[in-house]
């Protein structure tokens, strides 16, 4: 479908005036644009490829999760969020010819992504922020989203991914070749981390731990700064039912004490950390992130700009960070004892 002809269908759907659609390369499990429309209008759109098969999870993830931001939203329980748009017939997804669309309000402002290593300041208005997603489990009764099963079925598939890259052929992509400088020095390093993380699953699904909500993904880039000084969280998609850790584990290097005074404030109780879920948590993040842009980068036909993206992201925020884990796991348990 031409770019003219979607546009027209975004418009009937949603009763809105757009005139051209800004590809923003940002984003895992979908396409990312800005709407833009009469008088300067802005929407944020993710945009499903029904030929994709990350992209159809995504889907089904957003039957549940876009129904519950909007609530969020609706009800003033949580308002630091884009919330979505409705269409004129009610639905929270626009299906289209090979593709689905979900609409968001366009915030303006600066995300985190850049910001690192954050400030005290910083980290206890993020532990803060956790710690409010947290409070409102009570609300998600009948909200459809997941709890935690531990699924490393990724697991697979980066092995798959493995194999392809040791033997990748002649005539490969530049990305694919790109890819393999990357992965191939670290490979054995991979393979061990897979084989520890699925030890580490095998004890919690013996002995669960309890569920709270979580984020999922409280990262700097799905952290935005408005303007008037407003800390917005985007990104909902990995919004689950899980134990508390899952959005702990991505501060628990040095700046943990500070991420935890925030937390703790907010909560009104302290935390006591559980070792196992954080190792978990800190190698399934990195393994199954690696395993979505090896994908991505091996076997879809992306656009340029998100090629480089995923790229990257592999060199930047996957395999430059997989030997800091122990360390930073080190520094949680000092903080328990």
């Amino acid at each position: 479908m031409d770019e003219g002809a979607f546009v027209h269908h975004l418009n009937e759907a949603y009763g809105i005036a757009a005139r051209r659609l800004i590809f923003i390369p940002y984003g895992d499990s979908a396409y990312s644009y800005r709407v833009e429309g009469e008088n300067g209008t802005r929407y944020y759109m993710k945009l499903f490829e029904h030929g994709n098969d990350s992209h159809c999870q995504g889907i089904l993830r957003c039957s549940h999760y876009v129904p519950f931001m909007w609530e969020l939203h609706q009800t003033g329980r949580f308002v630091e969020l884009p919330c979505p748009f409705r269409t004129l017939s009610g639905a929270y997804l626009l299906p289209l010819s090979g593709c689905t669309a979900v609409l968001f309000q366009f915030i303006e402002g600066e995300t985190w992504a850049e910001a690192y290593p954050f400030s005290k300041h910083k980290l206890e208005r993020v532990g803060r922020l956790a710690a409010r997603i947290r409070q409102l489990t009570p609300f998600t009764a009948t909200s459809g989203l997941t709890s935690e099963t531990y699924d490393v079925s990724f697991s697979e598939h980066l092995n798959q991914c493995l194999k392809q890259i040791e033997h990748l052929r002649a005539g490969a992509s530049p990305a694919s070749q790109l890819l393999r400088e990357l992965v191939i020095p670290q490979q054995r390093r991979i393979t061990e981390l897979l084989h520890q993380m699925t030890e580490v699953r095998e004890r919690l699904v013996l002995d669960p731990a309890p569920n709270v909500l979580c984020h999922g993904d409280l990262w700097g880039g799905n952290l935005m700064e408005t303007a008037d000084g407003r800390l917005i969280v985007l990104d909902w998609e990995a919004a689950m039912l899980a134990p508390p850790e899952l959005d702990i584990v991505g501060y628990i290097g040095e700046g943990l004490g500070h991420f935890l005074t925030g937390y703790e404030q907010e909560l009104g109780q302290q935390m006591g950390l559980n070792p196992d879920l954080l190792r978990y948590y800190a190698y399934r993040h990195h393994l199954r992130n690696l395993t979505h842009w090896c994908m991505n980068i091996l076997h879809r036909n992306l656009e340029p700009d998100q090629l480089d993206n995923d790229l990257e992201m592999v060199r930047h925020h996957c395999l430059n960070r997989l030997d800091t884990v122990e360390a930073s796991l080190r520094n949680a348990a000092n903080r328990n004892i």
